[in-house]
């Protein structure tokens, strides 16, 4: 299943579908309430951490209600990484397995960068991974070698607040802002 635009710069991973209300789009002004009444707590919380993650600014909840849709895309059961997105966020081991990526406890520090501040960042970002004990896995240089296009690829915990922290979050837009750099 696919929500949102396929040019979308991030693409998230997830496992299982929500329940589609009959007519529904992601287009529409109430597509995200529309999802959250029908399936509840969980997709609030799914969404939430998407717009935590995505938004420009820390208004995440006007992101989350009327822009997370219409500018990142949903993919659930992917059995291929999207050609279109740039930044891959491969949400849990049942989403990493259905793509065919093994998570390990190893973090690949991905493709090197020339500037020393760059360079700085990147290491700075890395440590903080290390920190939080391996919950994100930044996978670029393995996927790079199985994709003709560039991409960046993370594995981080199936999007849920007992597993995805605000810290992790913050840590998550830390390291996506370097990636884009």
């Amino acid at each position: 299943m696919h929500i949102g635009p396929a040019a979308a710069p991030y693409a998230f991973y997830l496992p299982n579908p929500p329940l589609i209300p009959a007519y529904w789009h992601w287009e529409q002004d109430s597509a995200i309430a529309e999802l959250i009444a029908l399936n509840g707590n969980h997709w609030r919380k799914i969404f939430t951490i998407m717009a935590k993650i995505c938004a420009p600014s820390e208004d995440w909840r006007n992101y989350r209600d009327n822009l997370l849709l219409t500018e990142q895309m949903l993919l659930i059961g992917a059995r291929v990484l999207s050609p279109y997105a740039n930044i891959h966020i491969v949400c849990g081991q049942t989403a990493a397995t259905a793509l065919g990526i093994a998570a390990n406890s190893n973090i690949a520090t991905g493709p090197q960068q020339s500037a020393n501040k760059q360079k700085a960042d990147q290491q700075t970002v890395l440590q903080l991974m290390q920190a939080s004990q391996g919950k994100l896995q930044n996978i670029t240089t393995i996927m790079q070698t199985q994709s003709s296009h560039s991409i960046s690829v993370l594995l981080t915990p199936y999007l849920d607040y007992r597993q995805y922290s605000n810290a992790l979050i913050a840590l998550t837009r830390s390291h996506l802002q370097n990636v884009s750099a």
